[in-house]
């Protein structure tokens, strides 16, 4: 959603945050949720509306407390020795996710419409794999996309945690396809068989995350604008959140 700042200022407020895992968009929505906003986190939704009938079946309790039993069955893919998937199962998953996430982008207009509270969408680190342009626009035109991004610093500290613990992660399945074969060239492994899972998410990483970059400041040109991940830093009230959007559209 483009908006100029009297337009944003004057109407209801309905933002979706864009941006990598670790650039500070769950922290910023559940700041706004204490500050009475209504918070749209994706991941909650699939979880809770989509999958949780293939979470229980995985003996796995989600709630919001437990939103991490989520990433649990996304999980990774390597060696079942090293507690990894193999491929079809690891597919098959990232599948059942993928499409969870496009059921929870369409119901999100009609939660949207239902509440008078300001609205801020907690977008999933893969909303930008997302291939269906119409359900973008939807989005884009339902929310303005506001994307966090991150400087050298916080792309240093983004990488640096996503080293020390490494995270369940969404590929688009022709990335996966051909990070996948490099990596057991270049590891001159066997198979996906051979493979720690923790060991390819490391080297991974860094590659989705570059893959990632130009497809979020794409989505962010064409439904809203671009900010420095900084600048939210010290957020002390939702007056101070919307401001500071509102100094971008100046």
């Amino acid at each position: 959603m483009k908006l100029s700042k009297d337009e944003f200022l004057n109407g209801k407020k309905s933002i979706t945050l864009l941006g990598m895992s670790g650039a500070g968009k769950t922290h910023i929505s559940c700041q706004l949720e204490k500050w009475g906003w209504y918070n749209y986190s994706c991941d909650y939704v699939i979880g809770d509306e989509y999958l949780r009938d293939e979470l229980a079946a995985n003996g796995d309790e989600f709630s919001a407390e437990n939103i991490g039993a989520l990433s649990v069955y996304l999980g990774k893919l390597g060696g079942a020795q090293y507690g990894g998937f193999d491929l079809d199962t690891f597919k098959a998953r990232q599948k059942a996710y993928y499409d969870a996430e496009c059921h929870a982008l369409e119901a999100m207009g009609n939660v949207l419409s239902a509440t008078d509270k300001p609205f801020v969408h907690d977008s999933t680190g893969s909303l930008c794999e997302i291939e269906d342009e119409a359900l973008l626009r939807k989005i884009g035109e339902e929310t303005m996309f506001v994307y966090l991004k991150t400087n050298e610093e916080g792309e240093r500290d983004v990488l640096k945690r996503a080293r020390e613990y490494p995270k369940p992660l969404f590929f688009p399945s022709a990335f996966l396809k051909e990070k996948l074969a490099s990596y057991i060239e270049e590891n001159k492994l066997n198979g996906v068989d051979d493979i720690v899972p923790d060991d390819f998410s490391r080297w991974v990483f860094p590659l989705l995350f570059e893959a990632r970059k130009p497809k979020y400041q794409r989505l962010a040109d064409l439904y809203g604008i671009t900010i420095p991940s900084t600048e939210f830093n010290n957020l002390n009230s939702a007056d101070m959140f919307v401001d500071i959007i509102a100094k971008h559209l100046d």
